[in-house]
This record gives structure tokens, sequence and C-alpha cells, in this order.
């Protein structure tokens, strides 16, 4: 929609859910708001691969991931899609944001994220925390 009015968007952001969750109710919420406010989305779905996170940040020249876990099993696939950023070279040329019911702010700090946002209610404007982390 942004390139069909000829519009630079904010910023690309690559999003999904990580690997081992299939939860992806809030994720697609994120998205939709994050592309009405003016940021190029790129979703990558459900039981996402720190590899598919990288190739496509690679490919699609992003500068934020946005990954999505409701299952607190599943949390643990964040910190090792940051450790694979880490080692791709790549950490610090993207802003790394999660969210989830389980996550809170203690675990964003802890795995090294730029930001988190538990879950996405009548309040939640992930397009003003990406803004905010941008700049």
């Amino acid at each position: 929609m942004l390139i069909a009015r000829g519009t630079e968007p904010l910023a690309r952001v690559v999003i999904g859910t990580v690997k081992g969750d299939l939860h992806d109710i809030g994720k697609n919420l994120v998205a939709a708001m994050l592309e009405g406010g003016g940021f190029e989305v790129i979703d990558l779905g459900v039981n996402v691969s720190p590899e598919q996170f990288i190739a496509t940040v690679r490919e699609k020249k992003a500068n934020v991931i946005a990954m999505s876990a409701l299952l607190t099993t599943t949390m643990p696939a964040m910190k090792t899609t940051i450790d694979a950023l880490k080692q791709a070279g790549m950490r610090d040329k993207v802003k790394v944001l999660i969210g989830g019911a389980p996550i809170t702010q203690k675990y964003a700090d802890e795995i090294g994220a730029d930001g988190f946002q538990r879950q996405c209610g009548g309040r939640c404007c992930p397009g003003q925390e990406i803004g905010d982390r941008l700049s």
C-alpha cells in the first residue's frame, strides 16, 4: 500500500512467531497496526526459525525484527534468535522487539531485546514503540 502511494516506510519490520509456537492472533494484530502506521511489514508467519529471521533481514534489508511467543516453552527461541543475529554480525544493524502474553521487561533485558510489549490491547501502539526505538 505504501509503495502504491509512493511513500517511504518509516521502517522495514520482519515479524514472526518464534520456532515451536503456532499462535498468531497477537502477531497478526501488531502487523496490521504497523502497516496502518506506515511501516513496511514482512510477515513470516508462525514457527519461524532464527535462520529464517536472519535470511529475511538480509534479503529485505529490514531494520527491525519483531518476535512473538505465547508459550513460555518457546520464549527461549527469542534469545536463540538474538544470539544468532550476534553470530551473523547483524545485531547492531537491527532493533529487536519481542512480545506476547508471558513476556516481561525483565525477560527482554535478560536476552538483550531492545523493547517489548506484553500484549496487544486497545492501548497498544507498536508503531510508536518502534519509532521511539529507532531514534
